[in-house]
């Protein structure tokens, strides 16, 4: 009887015992944030209004905020293109936005560019001729479909667009106000006269080449270096569909992660050296462009009283020699 009597209360035991919730499922934090995208004001030629640089930055972030599921921070200022990637990893953003402008005629032409801030690498890059400020704003749709893309989002995020992008109507806590930048986009691309005439196009082969970061033979000021790398770019650019790269590695040893999966490209790079003399400085600039598998491809050597005679020597003396950029 005994045995019964403990065999019925185990049971008994067992029927009353709460059963064990289910462990919840798991879901990634990624899946609940939006990616943060950081746009630095965009680079301008020599000699032109740089203010432009700022307002293309602040009207691209203005665009993707009103367009939802990516979080745009106000645009940094006085940050280096050398610092730009570990900036945004200070910052702990996901990709940044960065580019370049060069007018031409009563229009300017961007590079955008969109660079992946876990490996530097520049994931997207575009370039358009743009007019206006709802032709800047434009720029930013594609941009921001590529990172909804990157980071598995797709199109389930993004809101239909009109047609014809308006142009942003609030800052958004940007420094710049729109009314302000919509002046100064108009007042750099429109002439003051009517009988300057538009540049015709260059056509320019299809092999695009890399920008690369420089380096310095003896003492350079790094704000000078800065500005050798921009004015390479925009050498270059004259000739070749030139961009911009996001690793900062020796460049001779980081060729294949500089190309990518686009192996069709030229990677451009080179050392300055500044001589002072007698009312100023000799300035010579050494061009090394290599093949996306690290070979030497060519080397120019350009001499000048400033950086931009000194590069534009160099670029001009490698177009000659390479017009295909082969």
């Amino acid at each position: 009887m005994l045995r019964k009597r403990l065999l019925f209360l185990s049971l008994l035991l067992v029927a009353v015992a709460p059963t064990p919730s289910p462990a919840p499922t798991a879901t990634p934090a990624a899946i609940e944030q939006q990616p943060v995208v950081l746009v630095y004001p965009f680079d301008v030629q020599t000699g032109s209004d740089p203010r432009l640089g700022i307002a293309i930055a602040e009207i691209l972030g203005h665009e993707m905020i009103a367009a939802g599921g990516i979080t745009v921070p106000e645009v940094p200022q006085g940050v280096k293109r050398s610092d730009f990637l570990e900036n945004a990893r200070t910052l702990h953003a996901d990709f940044y936005i960065s580019g370049y402008v060069t007018p031409v005629g009563d229009s300017a032409a961007v590079v955008e560019q969109v660079v992946s801030v876990d490996s530097g690498v520049i994931l997207f890059s575009q370039t358009a001729q743009v007019q206006s400020v709802a032709d800047v704003a434009s720029q930013s749709l594609l941009a921001r479909s590529q990172i909804l893309a990157f980071v598995g989002r797709g199109t389930e995020t993004a809101e239909t667009q009109p047609s014809n992008t308006p142009a942003p109507t609030s800052s958004n806590g940007a420094s710049v106000p729109i009314s302000g930048i919509g002046s100064i986009v108009s007042s750099v691309f429109k002439h003051k006269g009517s009988a300057t005439p538009t540049p015709t196009p260059i056509v320019k082969p299809s092999r695009g080449v890399i920008v690369a970061p420089l380096t310095a033979s003896g003492y350079v000021a790094p704000a000078d270096l800065n500005n050798a790398l921009h004015e390479l770019y925009f050498a270059l650019n004259g000739h070749f569909n030139a961009q911009m790269t996001g690793v900062t590695s020796n460049v001779a040893q980081s060729t294949d992660a500089i190309c990518g999966a686009n192996r069709d490209n030229t990677i451009a790079t080179g050392s300055l050296q500044e001589i002072p003399v007698h009312h100023g400085a000799q300035v010579t600039f050494n061009l090394v462009v290599y093949t996306c598998f690290g070979a030497a491809l060519e080397r120019e050597v350009g001499k000048g009283s400033s950086i931009k005679s000194a590069v534009d020597a160099a670029v001009t003396a490698y177009a000659k020699a390479h017009p295909d950029n082969s």
